[in-house]
Parts: structure tokens; sequence; C-alpha cells
């Protein structure tokens, strides 16, 4: 078994242990999730006009541009339902480069899901720039080096950042809220607005679709926006990098994905790493839940490098071991 070192000081791990739930479900409903119940919604959704996700756009019946909005919109709605008052929601997401029958263009995902997500009730915060370091930096588009006709590269994406309502409040002194400190240096690097020092990782799912969600950009919000024993949903699951990021770092993870393939090949990879236990799910398909509860000590991650926890602790025979 697998176990994450202890908190520093006194401070007991979450009552009931880390918990790990993963639904197959619809985003735009989060059906089994109650009303309040959800400190950080933490997601990277499908990217309305990359070619990838046309398919999954189609099966929930989107085929124009503000047809796909209205999928996120109506996404947005359920979280903010689910979300706890003073709540977050963290969305990583790109603006969009695609020729239709206009021509060539810029389809601009981050201002459509700021407004959609204050229509929702939510409140916008300075939203951060995510500006992944490229391996070709002389990358552009157009042709030679004459003007006007050349287009700026995309090579930021947005981290945006909503509150359900006023600040969210805390006892006194509250344990998990000083269990979940980050030092100085950390502060002052990650509440700057462009981030540079991220690598977007290339992820593949099981579906062929890629993505460049990286755990230490999971873990960073994570300990930005929640404290230890919160409760953080991803409603777009993917491959479980903000899962495997919460539980790493003593927060309880719901999943929610829509796609049978890609839920079932998460609810496999959770009992890989020994986070589920129960028979396997029939026919690739997983359960309409599956969950497990841990109890473990725990320690503050607060002096792990750039985020990143302390390595963890295995037991003896233990195995080691995104979007």
């Amino acid at each position: 078994m697998i176990t994450n070192p202890p908190l520093t000081g006194a401070v007991p791990a979450p009552a009931g242990g880390d918990s790990l739930r993963i639904l197959q479900g619809d985003a735009r409903t989060l059906d089994g999730i109650p009303d309040g119940s959800v400190e950080l919604v933490l997601t990277s959704p499908p990217y309305p006009m990359v070619p990838q996700w046309d398919a999954q756009f189609r099966a929930q019946g989107a085929r124009s541009y503000a047809e796909m909005l209205q999928v996120l919109s109506d996404a947005w709605r359920a979280c903010h339902r689910v979300l706890v008052p003073g709540g977050l929601l963290a969305v990583v997401i790109g603006d969009a480069l695609r020729r239709n029958e206009d021509g060539f263009r810029l389809w601009p995902n981050h201002a459509a899901t700021l407004i959609a997500a204050e229509g929702a009730g939510l409140r916008p915060l300075p939203y951060l720039l995510w500006k992944k370091p490229m391996n070709r930096p002389n990358a552009y588009l157009g042709s030679g080096f004459l003007p006007p006709n050349a287009y700026v590269t995309l090579d930021c994406e947005y981290v945006l950042l909503f509150r359900k309502g006023d600040l969210r409040r805390f006892p006194a002194a509250d344990p998990r809220r000083a269990a979940s400190r980050f030092s100085r240096r950390e502060r002052d690097r990650w509440f700057s607005q462009v981030w540079d020092d991220v690598r977007g990782e290339r992820q593949v799912g099981p579906t062929g679709r890629t993505g460049a969600f990286p755990p230490l950009l999971a873990e960073r919000l994570i300990r930005m926006f929640s404290v230890v024993g919160d409760t953080v949903l991803d409603p777009f699951a993917g491959t479980g990098t903000t899962l495997w990021a919460a539980l790493r770092l003593h927060r309880n993870a719901i999943g929610v994905e829509i796609d049978p393939v890609v839920a079932a090949r998460l609810v496999g990879e959770a009992r890989r790493r020994r986070l589920l236990s129960g028979p396997a799910s029939e026919a690739g398909a997983p359960p309409a839940e599956a969950g497990s509860s841990r109890r473990r000590p725990g320690r503050s991650p607060a002096d792990g490098r750039d985020g990143r926890p302390p390595p963890r602790r295995r037991s003896a025979g233990s195995s080691a071991r995104h979007r």
C-alpha cells in the first residue's frame, strides 16, 4: 500500500481518511454530488473548436461554436451548485485557431468562459497566464519575414479563477489551514500572473486525444486554493491528473467523466495505483460510482520544491506506481 508522508505537527489526517470517487456522468448535471459539498473545482475542459474534441461535443449535441460553449456554460452552472460558499473554480483553457467558412480566425475560449461562468453566478477573480515553454521557440504562423500577414503564435493558456460569493471563512488558528501553508518563495512565485516555469506534459488518453495538463500545474493550484481535507472536483476528469494530485496533497478527490472508455481507463488506473478496491468492471465499463476511503497520517507539503510534495513512503512489497 502506498501512503503519503505525515502532516507536520499534531494535525490529524482528514476524518475518515482521504477519499476518491469516480463517477461516469455528465459535467452539465454532476448527478450524485450534493449541493455545497466541494471546496475547489479544478479542471481543463474540452476546448471548443479544437478538432480532437469535435466528436465529444457532437455526442452532446453540440456542433456549432455557440453550442459547444453552451455545453461548458451548463457545466459551470453545475459547478456553482456543488461549490460551498466561498468555494473556488479554476479552469485551465486555451483559445483555438481554426478556419471556418469566413476564413482563418481565433476562437476566444477564455473570454467566452469568463462571461459564461459569471453568468452562472460565479465571481471572476484575477487570472493566471500559463506560458508553456515551447520546443520550437521561433515557431510562427505565416510565411517568410515579410509583413503584414503572419500570425502571433498561441503559446499561453489561461487559468481562469472564480469564487462562489464572498471569501471563505475559517475558525481562528484552524489546524487544516495551518497545515496547508506555503512558503514566502512559493507565494511570491505562484501569485505572480505569468507562469513560465511549468512545462506541459504530453498525455495521450485511451481515445487517442492528447493533452498537456501537467501534474505540477494541478498540484500548485490545489495548494493555492484549497486546504488539507478539502474536496477537489474535476468534472472533466480525463486521465485523472487533478485526482492524483489532490490525493497526494491530502485532499479528497471526485472525478466525473462522460466518455465510458475514458472513465473505464480512469477506474483501472485508480485500481492500479491501489486507490480503489472492489471487483473489476464488466466489459470495460465503470460502475456508476467507484470510491474508496483511506485513513493515513499526513504532512504538509509546504516545504516541497515548486509545490511538489516530498517523496512518498512505500511499505515493503509495494509497487510504484494524465488530461
